[in-house]
């Protein structure tokens, strides 16, 4: 039974700032066990399911009783961390069992969520900065405060520092996680929605709008070691979630305003192919090839040369105390990659904090 508290601290940010059906079935196999990752899906409405990879079991179902806008994974993949962004709540949830553990009330409205690489400190853009949580007391222990409009989140596997997409001045932030405080911004143009970051933490991939008829979509790159924008490329129709491969050689980029999805080499800053899948969302693992995208009904497996492994029907969730509801996939998450002492991520290996807030 969750126990609902409002956290005193989070009055500072205001002011500061279930079954699956499987339609398509291909077991997964593979040598090592960490390859073999649990999926965390989540619909709009907050549902949640935990899914086995290899053949899309439903392992666990949640509600979070809630409209979901973020998610993310604890290392150990042992808690589930659902923004229900529109009631500004988060809420903690065991995968192992679906129960919700805890929340969080912050009285204002948040987006998107990140986890550190090391586990010691969950992001969540709110109105007018990122509310910082401890994982393991699950309260609010800092605000960072940023200009613009907080959207998406990505954390560098060194746990140094966290990128933060600032919509309304088209730039992203970088916060020094040691502090709590931002540093420094670089300009990319548009309005910032989604971030995501090479495994080995060299290139931040910058998915952005501009306001338009056909709300053009752009992908930015900016160079981590030197914080610059080392190239930008029309992408279509809006600006939505995007995936890096375990390679760095690909970006998946969800374009749910023309119901695609444009695989983009990042050697060269071009569109290889453009899928026509419907996707709010797309993920992939540290360490797995596959790539995963929350189609609906479905969720929707491809293989790294883009062919459909595996179609998972989601049924209606039937809950306890609820009335049977359509289970619609908007996000999909992985834990983070631990990261390795050149920085890179991996599924698997450990590392200790390197910063505190």
């Amino acid at each position: 039974m969750a126990k609902p508290r409002l956290v005193a601290a989070v009055l500072a940010l205001s002011a500061a700032i279930a079954a699956m059906g499987v339609e398509q079935r291909h077991d997964y196999t593979t040598t090592s066990a960490a390859a073999v990752p649990r999926a965390y899906v989540v619909a709009k409405t907050g549902l949640v399911q935990v899914v086995d990879t290899r053949n899309g079991t439903v392992l666990a179902h949640a509600d979070t009783a809630g409209r979901a806008t973020g998610v993310a994974v604890s290392p150990d993949g042992q808690r589930v961390y659902v923004v229900n962004g529109w009631t500004g709540a988060i809420t903690e949830v065991d995968p192992n069992t679906g129960a919700v553990i805890d929340r969080l009330f912050t009285q204002v409205q948040l987006s998107h969520a990140a986890m550190r690489p090391d586990g010691k400190r969950l992001y969540v853009s709110a109105s007018g900065g990122v509310a910082v949580v401890d994982p393991e007391t699950f309260q609010l222990v800092a605000a960072v405060k940023v200009p613009g409009q907080p959207q998406g989140l990505a954390v560098h596997p060194n746990n140094q520092i966290l990128y933060v997409a600032n919509a309304q001045d088209g730039t992203v932030g970088l916060v020094d996680t040691a502090t709590a405080f931002q540093t420094s911004t670089v300009q990319v143009g548009g309005l910032p929605q989604y971030l995501a970051i090479s495994p080995d933490g060299k290139r931040l991939y910058v998915s952005s709008m501009r306001l338009g008829e056909q709300t053009p979509g752009t992908l930015s790159v900016i160079d981590t070691t030197t914080n610059q924008v080392v190239g930008t490329m029309s992408v279509g129709r809006g600006a939505g979630s995007l995936a890096v491969t375990p390679d760095g050689a690909t970006v998946y980029l969800a374009l749910a305003k023309e119901g695609s999805v444009a695989v983009i080499d990042t050697a060269t800053m071009t569109v290889r192919e453009r899928l026509p899948i419907n996707a709010p969302s797309v993920a992939i693992a540290p360490g797995d090839p596959r790539v995963f995208l929350a189609t609906g009904a479905t969720t929707t497996v491809l293989d790294s040369s883009n062919t459909v492994l595996a179609t998972y029907r989601m049924k209606p969730a039937d809950l306890r105390d609820t009335r049977p509801r359509q289970f619609d996939a908007a996000m999909i998450a992985f834990p983070p990659g631990q990261p390795t002492a050149t920085g890179s991520r991996t599924s698997s290996s450990k590392s200790s904090s390197t910063g505190s807030s």
